[in-house]
């Protein structure tokens, strides 16, 4: 039988039965029953209001009102997305952390951004999963102290304070001198020694300056006691400028001008070793830069 062949009743069945595959497998008998009775009982209203006996046209008239099965499936049961909604914030910032970090490190980074962006998905769908198998029946939220109080214990920011001193910028002001110190003259010599082009090229001398300012507010933290609305977002800015710095450094370096790449370390190899270790620094810094703006 064709679709220009059905009458009213086989009609029904046909869009009754459409309906009921969208649905889960233990909801589909019912929401059949339920779904038949009511179109049929409707259906005969209609004719009765027509003086005539239904036919297909009637029918699809009457289904028309309705919607397509998808729609009506939906309002049955609601589908979750994919991506938990409460996630949209997190996979932005993910995303853009992403391609900062991939369109900074590697000229030839188109499908490894696509790669990557693949991966993040699948982790965010794993995440609204399991979350939904979690939460039901179970109400799963529980108070947490603010991440940044206006009051805190100052020994806290100092010891971030000197940390950032010690490390990273000892390290990256003088990488073999801090090396050196480090393994009381036993690592190996010149292995961290920085080339001349690096030493006197503006980006290390920027990167310095945001590390400088970024220990700064940690210091300004520690005599306030805690943190306010302007060292919360001088945070954020000065860790969004050293991450895109520390980024840069993944690349290979060139000048302002002149853009001929240029090594880092005096030691063939070396470079290849750390620049993995910038990007991975810029990353964090940049996610949690992001996630303190959002």
């Amino acid at each position: 039988m064709t679709s220009a062949t059905m009458g009213a009743t086989e009609t029904i069945e046909s869009y009754v039965r459409d309906v009921a595959r969208l649905l889960p497998r233990k909801r589909r008998e019912d929401v059949a029953l339920e779904l038949r009775a009511l179109l049929q009982e409707e259906l005969a209203a209609k004719a009765g209001a027509a003086g005539r006996a239904p036919d297909r046209e009637m029918a699809m008239a009457l289904l028309a009102g309705f919607g397509e099965p998808a729609d009506v499936a939906t309002r049955y049961e609601p589908r979750r997305p994919l991506i938990d909604p409460r996630d949209n914030h997190n996979f932005a910032i993910w995303t853009l952390v992403l391609l900062l970090v991939v369109g900074m490190s590697d000229a030839r980074s188109g499908d490894q951004a696509v790669e990557l962006f693949g991966v993040l998905a699948l982790v965010f769908m794993a995440i609204a999963w399991f979350r939904a198998r979690r939460a039901e029946g179970r109400f799963g939220w529980k108070p947490r102290p603010q991440p940044k109080p206006a009051r805190a214990p100052r020994w806290q920011a100092l010891l971030a304070a000197a940390g950032l001193i010690v490390f990273p910028l000892a390290m990256y002001v003088a990488p073999q001198a801090f090396w050196d110190t480090a393994t009381f003259g036993h690592g190996v010599s010149g292995g961290l020694a920085l080339t001349d082009a690096f030493v006197h090229n503006w980006q290390r001398v920027a990167t310095i300056g945001w590390l400088l300012a970024y220990i700064a507010v940690w210091l300004a933290v520690a005599v306030q006691g805690g943190w306010r609305r302007w060292s919360r977002r001088a945070g954020i800015f000065t860790a969004l400028g050293l991450g895109m710095m520390l980024l840069a450094h993944a690349a290979p370096m060139t000048g302002f001008l002149d853009r001929v790449p240029f090594a880092i370390f005096v030691l063939p190899g070396a470079d290849a070793v750390a620049r993995p270790w910038f990007e991975f620094a810029g990353a964090i810094l940049l996610f949690g830069a992001l996630f303190d703006a959002w």
